[in-house]
């Protein structure tokens, strides 16, 4: 571990939660946690002996699916503060019961409920009112009331349509029985691809990630950015920089992120010389980027993959620019930040020896390998790289392991790496039935083309307003919702009005994936950063602030996506190339606008010039490029001069002096 720094499994488990939205977690013992962690277990072979077979149907997979995550939610999550914390309760018991014969119904019976599709019968209607109950106390327990709270709104509006007022919400209306049928027995709502989706490639990028961490993957991509950086100015800061990017690779979590590399980065800033807060709004804002960086970047990108009908490897390519631009963004504002407050390097002592960290652990680097050749070369599906990568990395520890003679160890630690998986997962697998009622009601009740007109017209077919309106409602979901809840939904919604304003569908749904990762580091409700907070020993909304500074460069990149070619929307070519070299080159006036500083402190109005000065690089446009450029230089080289002028100064002094 780094400099000795460890962090206890409750507290990493404590700061998860309660930054996810999660209340109170059972912490097991003895026979309760041998079975949870054996259901757990149980459920990642499951998904991932579901993607090198094809034993089961589609329908039997998301019903299983759905069954499991349920089934351990009412066991791990209690109703409410006064229930057992250490054992599920009797009501938690028959919660698991109704699971069981719900969807268990759903996995057996679904053949039969579709050809029956629009006559349900009394035993689907109140199957399905028992489903819906399910999923959304699930929800409820795992995350908060916000998202089950919508999906209820949802099904309310499709029963009372007609008695809402205007043909903005006014529609003809549904009975119970289609509503519960469209909901339960059908694959469009609680079993739509939304469920698809998180068994086919979320859930085993989960459980994937879960394996690499518990074999040691975690700790080497977090230990060697800080032996590369830590002889640089601001070290930490820029090694946390680095280690959120490379972990991002294998979670798909910016909390999980944070708590992973922050455990270790955040102690070795504030050593340095950062301020608590501002460390950790480094640490949110990097692990923030984890999220857009390829393989993993969280559910929504699989999600956006599947609404675009292309290859999730498409998807994984053209997002790979623009992570590596926000990832050297907050990389230049780390330094800059450095520069400005006097910030150095970890002394000689405390650094550790980079060959040695590299050659500790260079073979974790392996799957990765594996991952994108299957994905970039051959051609083969996520899923079946995803599974090639697990297969190649537990061949190589399992080396590791019995050339120590240690095969008990080995087998152990993969099962905990199972049970992780498959505990990990159930924040992210409880929104799979309410967010798949909100998109089955939506579509239903034709809410989500309505939705669509009104963002035409009250944005008036701008673009640029579009973008503004959807980075507002990607704010004020986030306050309640999931990231990925939050992209899925805007996705249904405002990309269509998008669309139909002339923006490409992959930039929109680029701009609207982009705009809900900042409820992560946007203040009041902003998860990554509170996580961050707590590790720093800082106050939440201060290090929120300083989250969202570090974070800044993330609210101008959608509007790149709509005005520049950095999508490649026709392949690679010149254009393309100029423009990422035009993009880089904007970060470094807007790292020194943001933070007020470049070879020396800036005033408000320098700032301005330099914000404006990288604002103009976005555009595609070669006289704005050169305007941009000019106003650069008009702060930069006076600057500079100054600062070349004090550095002769003060050695012309301490020479005099000796």
């Amino acid at each position: 571990m780094a400099n000795g720094v460890t962090i206890k499994p409750n507290l990493f488990l404590r700061l998860l939660e309660e930054s996810e939205g999660v209340r109170v977690l059972r912490t097991f013992s003895g026979a309760w946690r041998g079975i949870f962690k054996t259901l757990a277990a149980s459920y990642s072979v499951v998904l991932i002996y579901s993607v090198v077979t094809n034993h089961w149907t589609s329908s039997a997979l998301r019903g299983l699916f759905i069954m499991f995550i349920t089934c351990m939610i009412f066991m791990r999550y209690p109703a409410n503060r006064k229930s057992p914390l250490h054992r599920p309760s009797a009501v938690d018991f028959v919660l698991i019961l109704l699971s069981i014969v719900v969807f268990g119904n759903f996995v057996m019976d679904y053949e039969q409920m579709a050809l029956r599709a629009g006559d349900a019968t009394a035993r689907d209607v109140i199957f399905g009112v028992i489903a819906i109950v399910l999923v959304l106390e699930s929800c409820r327990r795992a995350m908060s009331v916000i998202l089950p709270g919508l999906a209820l709104m949802l099904l309310l509006y499709a029963y009372f349509g007609p008695y809402l007022p205007g043909e903005l919400f006014g529609h003809q209306g549904f009975t119970a029985s289609v509503i519960v049928a469209d909901v339960y027995a059908s694959m469009n709502g609680i079993f739509g691809f939304v469920a698809y989706v998180f068994i086919s490639f979320v859930m085993l990028f989960i459980i994937m990630g879960s394996i690499f961490e518990r074999f040691g993957a975690g700790t080497f991509f977090i230990e060697l950015p800080i032996a590369l950086m830590s002889r640089y100015t601001g070290g930490p800061g820029k090694a946390e920089v680095m280690a959120s990017g490379l972990f991002g690779m294998i979670s798909g979590s910016a909390t999980a992120n944070v708590v992973a590399t922050g455990t270790f980065t955040i102690p070795l800033m504030k050593k340095a010389g950062y301020r608590a807060p501002v460390a950790g709004g480094i640490e949110a804002a990097s692990s923030t980027g984890g999220m857009f960086m390829p393989p993993v970047m969280g559910a929504g990108a699989f999600l956006m993959a599947e609404m675009l009908h292309i290859q999730y490897a498409e998807v994984a390519k053209i997002a790979l620019v623009p992570a590596l631009l926000y990832f050297f963004a907050v990389f230049a504002m780390v330094h800059v930040e450095a520069l400005r407050t006097g910030v150095g390097t970890v002394p000689p002592e405390e650094r550790m020896d980079v060959w040695a960290v590299f050659k500790g652990g260079w073979y974790y680097m392996a799957p990765f390998v594996v991952l994108f050749y299957m994905l970039f070369s051959s051609g083969s599906s996520i899923s079946l790289a995803a599974f090639y990568a697990i297969l190649v990395f537990l061949a190589i520890v399992a080396v590791k392991f019995f050339a120590k003679r240690q095969f008990k160890q080995f087998f152990i630690t993969l099962f905990d790496a199972l049970a992780d998986g498959g505990d990990k997962s159930l924040i992210v697998g409880s929104t799979a039935g309410p967010v798949g009622i909100i998109v089955g009601i939506a579509l239903l009740s034709g809410v989500a083309f309505k939705f669509a007109a009104m963002v035409l017209a009250y944005t008036f077919g701008y673009q640029w307003a579009a973008l503004l309106l959807v980075m507002f409602a990607t704010f004020v979901l986030g306050m309640g919702i999931t990231v990925t809840a939050d992209y899925l939904i805007l996705a249904l919604l405002a990309v269509p009005a998008m669309g139909e304003m002339g923006i490409p569908l992959l930039a929109a749904h680029f701009a609207v994936f982009w705009f809900s990762q900042s409820s992560n580091v946007t203040p009041p409700v902003c998860m990554a950063a509170f996580a961050a907070s707590a590790i720093a020993e800082a106050h939440p909304y201060s290090t929120g602030f300083q989250a969202m500074r570090f974070s800044s460069y993330l609210y101008i990149m959608p509007f790149m996506f709509v005005y520049t070619p950095i999508l490649m929307p026709n392949g690679f070519n010149a254009d393309v190339l100029y423009c990422w070299l035009i993009l880089f080159i904007s970060v470094i006036p807007f790292a020194a606008g943001a933070m007020g500083y470049f070879c020396g402190h800036l005033n408000v109005v320098q700032r301005t010039v330099m914000i404006v000065s990288a604002c103009l690089f976005i555009f595609p446009s070669g006289i704005a490029d050169i305007v941009g450029g000019v106003l650069f230089l008009i702060i930069a080289i006076p600057q500079y001069l100054k600062w070349r002028t004090a550095g002769r100064e003060q050695k012309a002094l301490h020479r005099t002096s000796a």
